[in-house]
């Protein structure tokens, strides 16, 4: 029983709640209702007082004012627009300009060049050691046909006979100084060389049987064939027999005869001993015929091979009189 009016008091004290509740709502409505929210101006005006104020509904341009419209005049939805048109945006990461503003890309990614390989030319053909070049061979001189031999001073002389019997003219100027420089030095005049240096002279009695050596060395007489025959010149230098020895150098009758082979192709004509360039050339093949393999540079030979050409030519054994081969060698290195 008493439940059942407890239930009957909480029914009625709930309704007495919610209708004053809802009767308090609504009169807060009406007061929501007649509140009227002011409008607002965004475009700031001037502060102005007194007669420099218009009102609210007059246009006036002066002062540098706009044609607004008042502000009552003006509208909420003027203020706040129902829709706002999005600008675009600027993309701050990819600053690349367009025509309207900047335009956002999505970068490339870039792709990691390979480096090109220079192609390697493969050779034609695997190179081989070059062949050590030949010497270029001194071409054959015309022979010499003329009486009159060539050069005008000895030096001129063994200059030529070593050019053409590839020979060293150190070598032919030390072995002259041995045999008659006592006679005849390098620097004798070109005009007694010019006698002594022609064909015939022995003949013709232009030169001196014993100035040129045109006497047999062994025996120190002169010739048949030649001017003052039978004559003396000097002392018999005590050898046993007579071979013939004449002539600057001092080649016998035996080495002119051998040599006449080798000689003909640059004498054609005639050759005698007594005569300087004859003398010099005749020594000079028969010494090479003598040594054998004689080096192939004709200026430079080495001390072992002079001195051999010294002993051959004055005979082996006889190198000790007067020290002969090893002056020989000291003088062909001075004049080399």
């Amino acid at each position: 029983m008493i439940n059942h009016r407890i239930r009957i008091l909480s029914s009625l004290l709930i309704a007495f709640i919610i209708v004053n509740v809802y009767s308090n709502f609504s009169g807060i409505k009406d007061i929501l209702a007649n509140i009227k929210l002011p409008t607002f101006n965004l475009i700031s005006k001037p502060d102005c007082t007194g007669q420099a104020c218009l009102s609210p509904t007059t246009k006036d341009n002066r002062n540098n004012s706009f044609d607004l419209p008042a502000v009552d005049q003006i509208t909420p939805s003027d203020v706040f627009p129902t829709t706002i048109s999005p600008t675009k945006i600027i993309d701050l990461e990819d600053p690349t300009p367009t025509s309207t503003g900047f335009a956002r890309k999505t970068p490339t990614p870039t792709t990691k060049k390979t480096p090109t390989k220079t192609p390697t030319k493969a050779p034609t053909s695997i190179p081989r050691p070059t062949k050590k070049p030949k010497p270029t061979r001194v071409p054959t001189l015309p022979p010499i046909t003329s009486d009159v031999r060539p050069g005008s001073s000895l030096t001129e002389i063994f200059s030529e006979v070593g050019r053409r019997a590839c020979f060293p003219t150190a070598l032919l100027r030390a072995i002259q100084e041995k045999e008659t420089g006592a006679w005849w030095g390098i620097n004798t005049a070109s005009s007694k060389v010019k006698i002594y240096n022609t064909y015939g002279w022995w003949i013709n009695g232009t030169g001196d049987p014993c100035t040129g050596f045109g006497y047999h060395t062994q025996t120190g007489i002169i010739p048949q064939d030649s001017v003052n025959a039978g004559g003396r010149c000097r002392n018999a230098v005590g050898a046993s027999g007579d071979i013939g020895v004449m002539g600057l150098l001092q080649v016998s009758e035996e080495e002119q005869t051998a040599t006449r082979k080798y000689t003909v192709s640059i004498l054609s004509k005639n050759i005698d001993r007594r005569v300087l360039f004859d003398n010099i050339l005749i020594f000079a093949i028969a010494t090479k015929n003598r040594v054998g393999n004689t080096p192939s540079d004709c200026n430079n030979w080495p001390d072992d091979v002079v001195y051999e050409a010294a002993e051959k030519h004055i005979g082996v054994g006889s190198c000790s009189a007067q020290n002969y081969c090893n002056e020989v060698v000291r003088l062909y290195k001075l004049y080399r």
